[in-house]
């Protein structure tokens, strides 16, 4: 079989594609950087009343599945169908080697795999994961039930 009669495969670590998103609050420790960034991830504007939600996660927000899962909003207290992007990166306080790292390209960051399932952990639904292809930015998400099983 020619190489040709093959589709081609999706770039490896790629995901799939992030959904579309105008207008996000942002919470967690790292608010205020990421609202001063030049390029938001998904190209999304900062709107503090926006239903969707970006979440930071914090150094001790990245160490398992439990304390990331600690640091995401309760969809509860979300509207129906909301979508919370949880980004990779951790706000910390400078240090010389959290420069050394930002400086280099690599800054910490919380594996995909971990936000991911802290998002089905916490009960978010249509769980996702993918490259923002105009920033770079790892992205994991998760949307509240449009519906719930309560009687």
């Amino acid at each position: 079989m020619s190489r040709a009669a093959h589709p081609p495969r999706p770039e490896a670590g790629r995901g799939a594609r992030p959904p579309l998103l105008e207008a996000a609050r942002v919470v967690g420790p790292g608010e205020s950087a990421l609202a001063r960034a030049r390029r938001m991830p998904l190209g999304a504007q900062v709107h503090e009343g926006a239903r969707d939600v970006l979440v930071t996660l914090g150094p001790d927000d990245g160490a398992d599945v439990a304390s990331v899962a600690r640091a995401l909003p309760d969809p509860t207290t979300l509207g129906r169908g909301a979508l919370v992007v949880v980004l990779p990166d951790v706000a910390s306080a400078r240090s010389l080697a959290g420069r050394l790292f930002a400086a280099l390209g690599r800054a910490p960051g919380v594996p995909r795999v971990l936000r991911c399932t802290a998002l089905l952990a916490r009960g978010y639904v249509d769980v996702g994961g993918g490259v923002d292809p105009e920033t770079g930015v790892d992205l994991a998400w998760g949307r509240v039930a449009l519906e719930t099983n309560e009687p």
